[in-house]
């Protein structure tokens, strides 16, 4: 079919030729024009598409910038625990209270701190409490009383928890130092200030008010008991520190400043301190 057409072209005359010819080349442009047209339409369209979900997106930013600003404004109300208990644990305690008016530590051997002895000092564990005693300074102190006692209220009789507890602060008296079975020390009231140790009580030179230049000294023991040899090492090491630190006149049993109303240090041999008694 191809090769007949082209010999009839052949044969036909040449101004009929070269319109077919140019009706052709016509068409073919006209075929051009229209696929460049769609080609442009097209690409025209996706450009819009591109445009429009770019708009959109610039339309959404903001608020994701917005929601991210909040996020960041929450994040930062929201308080770092560390950071809290770093500052909670900054803040100083608040200071016992006492009805002395004085910051002491609680009444706790549990919790006693040791101090640093002085020159020629026994080791002495510091177990402040918090009545028993008024504040004073600058007191002369001459005298020291040793005195005897045990937990009566039930439990461990020799537990020096259990007498400072039990048997001191319930009837708001308390000495100086008190000795436990093992011979360690403690100290419950600071020397400068005034215990209530002795009560009612009379010195053989005839002073009264006994508390007020004297120091007391409490052996834990039950009143069928003998105070321990750890008890006596301890003691006579105290009472030579205090001796020298103070000018020790005197140095006696609770039942020497107060017959017939006390019989402590009960079965106390005092041959066995070096200083003696001292009236």
């Amino acid at each position: 079919m191809g090769r007949s057409f082209y010999v009839k072209m052949g044969r036909m005359k040449r101004p009929l030729k070269n319109k077919i010819i140019f009706g052709l080349s016509l068409a073919a442009v006209g075929i051009l024009a229209l696929a460049l047209f769609v080609f442009r339409d097209g690409s025209r369209k996706n450009q819009l598409v591109v445009q429009s979900e770019a708009g959109a997106s610039e339309k959404t930013a903001p608020s994701l910038n917005k929601q991210e600003k909040d996020n960041s404004s929450a994040t930062k109300a929201v308080p770092n625990p560390k950071t809290a208990s770093a500052r909670e644990s900054a803040v100083p305690a608040a200071p016992a209270s006492s009805d002395s008016g004085t910051n002491q530590a609680a009444p706790s051997v549990k919790t006693s701190t040791t101090s640093t002895p002085a020159a020629g000092a026994p080791k002495i564990i510091n177990n402040l409490v918090s009545w028993g005693f008024a504040k004073t300074s600058g007191r002369v102190i001459d005298t020291i009383i040793i005195h005897s006692s045990y937990n009566a209220t039930g439990g461990e009789a020799h537990s020096v928890e259990g007498i400072i507890n039990n048997e001191y602060k319930p009837n708001g008296v308390s000495p100086h130092y008190i000795i436990g079975r093992d011979g360690t020390i403690y100290r419950l009231v600071l020397d400068q200030d005034i215990a209530y140790h002795a009560g009612v009580s009379k010195l053989p030179d005839g002073r009264t008010n006994v508390n007020n230049f004297s120091l007391g000294i409490e052996i834990v023991e039950a009143m069928s008991e003998s105070p321990s040899a750890a008890q006596y090492a301890s003691l006579n090491s105290l009472l030579d520190y205090l001796h020298a630190k103070y000018s020790i006149k005197h140095i006696l049993g609770h039942s020497d400043i107060a017959p017939g109303r006390k019989t402590d240090p009960w079965n106390f041999n005092w041959n066995k301190i070096q200083l003696g008694k001292m009236e």
